[in-house]
């Protein structure tokens, strides 16, 4: 397994740099100066993408993050979600994000209380913050509001799932000071908020 781990970095290496190759023999001078304006993680964060993508064949599995959800002793599995709904808004709450809008969906005709498979998508955002990177950036709305989701999938394990905030955040040229502090607290906040209510405790 690790050998084939390691052919499908190898290859995504090769295919990156074949890509690199491409576009600088047509404008060698360009190319290269435009790749060295951008912050130094990004292209380190697109490999991580892109190897992801190899091993997968799943582009969403090199854009998201998630955690399987635990169920605490002594609860039901609805209890459990509730309990991790709470401890996320928590989370959100320390790290200025507000819940802005949830969605419970159906799956197969059902609700999860229902006997259904869960699917429950929550949103969060500082308008503070939001303002100041769309100010910056309107095209910074593709990625608002910050969300989390919870899936239930066939064999009733539940997942909670975010997005990688690493290409937003590094992906491009280094971002000013202040939007990276900002965008860097956020980051840290929706990633503790899956981590923590997956664990089902608020430490």
């Amino acid at each position: 397994m690790k050998l084939i781990k390691g052919l499908f970095t190898f290859i995504g290496a090769i295919v990156v740099i074949g890509f690199l190759f491409a576009f600088v023999k047509f404008d060698l001078g360009t190319r290269m100066g435009q790749v060295a304006s951008l912050d130094s993680n990004a292209m380190p964060e697109y490999m991580k993408m892109f190897d992801k993508v190899l091993e997968t064949g799943d582009p969403a599995k090199g854009m998201v993050r998630r955690v399987k959800m635990e169920i605490p002793e002594g609860m039901t599995k609805q209890e459990a979600f509730e309990n991790a709904l709470e401890i996320a808004d928590e989370v959100a709450s320390e790290h200025g994000l507000a819940m802005v809008d949830n969605k419970t969906m159906p799956r197969g005709g059902k609700l999860f209380k229902d006997g259904g498979k869960l699917t429950h998508i929550r949103s969060y955002c500082s308008p503070t913050i939001a303002d100041k990177f769309l100010n910056y950036s309107p095209y910074f709305i593709g990625f608002m509001p910050c969300r989390i989701g919870f899936v239930e999938d066939d064999n009733g394990d539940i997942y909670i799932y975010t997005m990688s905030m690493e290409l937003m955040i590094n992906g491009g040229k280094p971002l000013p000071k202040e939007l990276l502090e900002l965008a860097n607290e956020v980051r840290s906040g929706m990633y503790e908020m899956i981590e923590k209510a997956a664990k089902g405790e608020d430490e």
